[in-house]
This record gives structure tokens, C-alpha cells and sequence, in this order.
């Protein structure tokens, strides 16, 4: 009988987003789990509250790696976190007055675009949770579900507060 072993020696550091993506997940739900397990939470509501916390830990990572630096720009924050998790094709962001607007086209994780999904009119849309939680956390302040305004189709727009 075999036992599986991971091949860790083999792995880069930079090969843990995943896992951390996945612990945010499991900590999202833990931490969320009054908002999203209800009949009146929209859909896209309760992904932004779960894929906020998949932000904090990639963020996490991606400083202890020192991929980034609490001090750098938002504009670098996410530039370097759409690198580690291949985001999209193509991301292009401004802020201004605390706000921060999102355009993504050919989004690589996209329920809808990517997994052909049907979502019944709704949005399930992780980017906006994902740098939220990502900027709150290099900015050591504590996460909040903001409500993300989101644009859908072949190009996103997302807006949110910084």
C-alpha cells in the first residue's frame, strides 16, 4: 500500500497561493457564515464576503514571501497579486477619493466566462472580495464587506472602498 507524500522539496514557495486561497475560503465561511447562510444574501454579496478572506491570506503570502511590501501602491499590491494568481488577461485600475475602480477583461476565473456556468441572472464574481481583503490586510485594517458595485460581461467593472 502506498502512502502518498507531497513533493514539497520540490515546490517553490511561490506554488502556495493556492492552499492559501483555499484557507481564506475555509476561514471566509467561518468568519461570514451569519451573513451568507441565508435566504436574503445575494449571491454576489456572499462571494465577496468569502473571497474577501481569500485575499487576506494571499496577501499574507505574498509579504512573507516579500513579493510586496505593506508600503508599496495599490496599484503594485495588485499588480503583483494578479501575477501570483493569474487573474486575468488584462486588469486596469485607478484611485481616487478612497475608491478604487476595477476594469478586468478576459477574466481567468470567471464563473460564468471561464466555467460556462449558467448563474440564473445572478453574479459570483471573487475579484472584488479577493483585492479587498488583499488591500485591507497589507494596509493592516480590519476587513470589511463593502459592497462591491459590479459590471458584468466580457469586461467587469468593479468599484469598491478602499
Amino acid at each position: 500500500m502506498g502512502i502518498f507524500t507531497s513533493r514539497s522539496e520540490k515546490l517553490e514557495m511561490s506554488k502556495n497561493f493556492l492552499n492559501k486561497a483555499i484557507i481564506g475560503l475555509g476561514l471566509g465561511l467561518i468568519k461570514t457564515k451569519a451573513l451568507i447562510l441565508n435566504d436574503v444574501t445575494e449571491t454576489q454579496d456572499a462571494m465577496d464576503a468569502l473571497s474577501l478572506w481569500m485575499g487576506r491570506e494571499l496577501m499574507k503570502e505574498m509579504l512573507d514571501q516579500k513579493i510586496v511590501k505593506v508600503s508599496d501602491s495599490e496599484e503594485k499590491l495588485i499588480g503583483e497579486l494578479m501575477k501570483v494568481i493569474n487573474l486575468a488577461e488584462e486588469l486596469d485600475l485607478n484611485v481616487e477619493n478612497n475608491k478604487l475602480k476595477v476594469v478586468v477583461q478576459k477574466c481567468r476565473i470567471c464563473p460564468k466566462r471561464v466555467g460556462g456556468y449558467d448563474l440564473e441572472g445572478n453574479t459570483a464574481c471573487p475579484v472584488g472580495g479577493i483585492l479587498t481583503g488583499a488591500i485591507s490586510y497589507a494596509r493592516g485594517s480590519d476587513p470589511i464587506v463593502s459592497k462591491n458595485h459590479l459590471q458584468t460581461g466580457e469586461i467587469c467593472h468593479i468599484e469598491m472602498d478602499l
